[in-house]
């Protein structure tokens, strides 16, 4: 053997004997509920004295500020920042991690050991799903006020006899179940043809501590030809931001689902008492225009109000488990 084909076969050796024993990156995953974190890695969470979207997990003094919509934790003061573009996010009343950081953390934690008392945790057991089937996402914990607009002794828009409030009400009782089947709970301002004066509404969504406001309308205009879904959303500060995001969550949500006309979400510029007087993420949605012929004729029938119902289900899933810009 020649001594360049010899050093060839030592250098392919070298390489291969280098690839069997260097370390795979460990997965990183999607976002996880920080209690299940804090759980795995036996951490306490602590709060802060700040907002519940501020949190502290601690063992034996190696502590981490874990905070929302933020791409990075602090870990004893030093700001770790993520590769990926997930950031925290909030679901409720829990931070969903993602799974970079709990990779990040658990490697901040080597060495450190566990607290003496602590017990082995049994390793859970969760059935398999069918083939072919999907598991639904889960909204535990999420408090959603869902307001079907006007009613009773106040009709809404009024066109060719159809009134606004007998559309939005089967459409919000829709949403109401399919968010009740998801684990949510939803709290509907009315379930029936009654007026709850629009204070009402609100001091309903606060004296609950809701999560999100949202109320369902149909809108009306002056020219026949206008069409569409569209929402209005507070505009103050990181609450505002939220509302933002989450109208537009909804209306391309119910757009992809009905096909209907995307007229966008709005900042609401004429005060809308729903949503100055609600201490949430709120939002206004118009589903449709009882003035154009054709869309009140949609508005109208049980399977269009289906759609709509689960385009706006679909909407509040995405905003709450898709990563979100910082704010």
């Amino acid at each position: 053997m020649s001594r360049v084909t010899k050093v060839v076969v030592l250098s392919a050796l070298a390489l291969m004997g280098g690839c069997a024993t260097s370390k795979k990156p460990e997965p990183t995953g999607g976002l996880q509920p920080l209690t299940n974190v804090a759980r795995d890695l036996d951490l306490k969470i602590k709060p802060t004295g700040f907002a519940e979207d501020r949190l502290l997990v601690d063992r034996k003094g190696r502590a981490f500020y874990v905070m929302a919509d933020k791409p990075y934790y602090r870990f004893m003061g030093d700001k770790r920042t993520l590769s990926s573009d997930q950031r925290v996010r909030v679901a409720g009343k829990e931070l969903l991690v993602p799974g970079e950081m709990v990779a990040a953390m658990r490697e901040d934690l080597r060495g450190v050991p566990a607290r003496p008392n602590a017990k082995p945790k049994p390793p859970v057991v969760r059935p398999k799903p069918r083939p072919g089937r999907k598991k639904p996402p889960r909204l535990f914990n999420v408090k959603i006020v869902i307001d079907a607009g006007h009613g009773g002794k106040d009709p809404g828009a009024v066109r060719a006899g159809v009134t606004e409030k007998s559309v939005v009400l089967p459409i919000a009782n829709k949403v109401v179940a399919k968010l009740r089947a998801l684990g949510a709970t939803p709290i509907p301002t009315r379930t029936g043809d009654v007026y709850p004066s629009l204070d009402r509404r609100a001091a309903i969504a606060n004296q609950r501590s809701a999560d999100y406001f949202l109320s369902i309308h149909a809108n009306s205009a002056a020219n026949k030809r206008a069409t569409g879904v569209e929402a209005y959303y507070r505009a103050d500060g990181r609450r505002g931001a939220i509302s933002r995001m989450l109208a537009t969550s909804i209306v391309d949500s119910v757009v992809a689902r009905t096909g209907a006309n995307n007229r966008r979400a709005r900042a609401d510029a004429r005060g809308l008492r729903v949503l100055r007087k609600t201490r949430m993420p709120a939002v206004l949605l118009e589903v449709g225009f009882l003035s154009n012929t054709a869309e009140r004729r949609r508005l109208t029938d049980p399977g269009y109000q289906e759609r709509i119902a689960q385009g706006i289900v679909d909407g509040i899933v995405s905003h709450l488990y898709t990563p979100t810009p910082a704010l």
